[in-house]
């Protein structure tokens, strides 16, 4: 596995839920180190000064725990139920991770127009192998509010050109802004650039606004949100 190869796994098995996106910063970090100056806004966005992406990904968060229980989630980003169902998840606790699979009542026991619909994730749960509530609260400590991931491993196809894995939206991105920067390190030129890895840009944009306004990068800043390099 070469160098870059052996980059993009890194960026994608990081887990980094919106609001959570630490882990895939650390990489991005240990990637960039000499290249340039760090930083990070008051949101959590990782900054390079010396195009850009975004460090979170699509994820769900622990809604509520059922007397059974199942974990109920809310997504954090844009899903479609068809594909919700089945995944194997990984429930960031405070003790470490828990795997859990996405269930739902059996298609036996739905209404025949209801089996011809996209489930809502509101009538999906997560099964984590628990007999009860108590089971799942105190001794796997699954608390509502916890980030939840897909639990899908990186990996190269037969074709060893393809890869696959979760995240590439956006952490292809990040994994151009490190290259470019890199690109630019031992090259003169007359900019201030800025390499920017946004968070929270799967609930609404939240870190490439608040980047914008944090350490004179506004004038950086490039016609879309997140696109940070040019002249200041």
């Amino acid at each position: 596995m070469d160098r870059t190869v052996r980059f993009l796994k890194d960026l994608v098995d990081a887990h980094g839920a919106p609001g959570f996106e630490g882990p895939v910063a650390q990489v991005m970090e240990r990637q960039l180190k000499g290249v340039g100056t760090f930083s990070r806004d008051r949101l959590g966005s990782f900054i390079c000064e010396k195009r850009a992406g975004h460090l979170d990904e699509v994820g769900f968060m622990v809604k509520s725990i059922t007397r059974e229980g199942f974990v109920k989630f809310l997504p954090l980003g844009g899903w479609w139920g068809h594909v919700v169902l089945g995944q194997r998840l990984l429930i960031k606790t405070r003790k470490g991770d828990v795997l859990g699979v996405v269930g739902s009542k059996p298609p036996h026991e739905l209404l025949d127009e209801d089996r011809k619909k996209v489930m809502d994730i509101k009538a999906m749960y997560i099964d984590v192998g628990a007999a009860s509530d108590w089971d799942v609260r105190k001794k796997l400590d699954i608390r509502p509010g916890d980030p939840i991931l897909p639990d899908s491993a990186f990996a190269q196809m037969a074709n060893p050109d393809l890869l696959l894995a979760k995240a590439w939206d956006n952490r292809i991105g990040c994994a151009m802004v490190v290259e470019t920067l890199r690109r630019l390190a031992n090259t003169p030129h007359p900019n201030t650039v800025f390499g920017v890895a946004t968070v929270q840009e799967e609930v609404g944009l939240r870190g490439a606004q608040t980047t914008a306004e944090s350490q004179g990068a506004a004038a950086a800043l490039g016609p879309g949100p997140g696109y940070g390099y040019g002249p200041r």
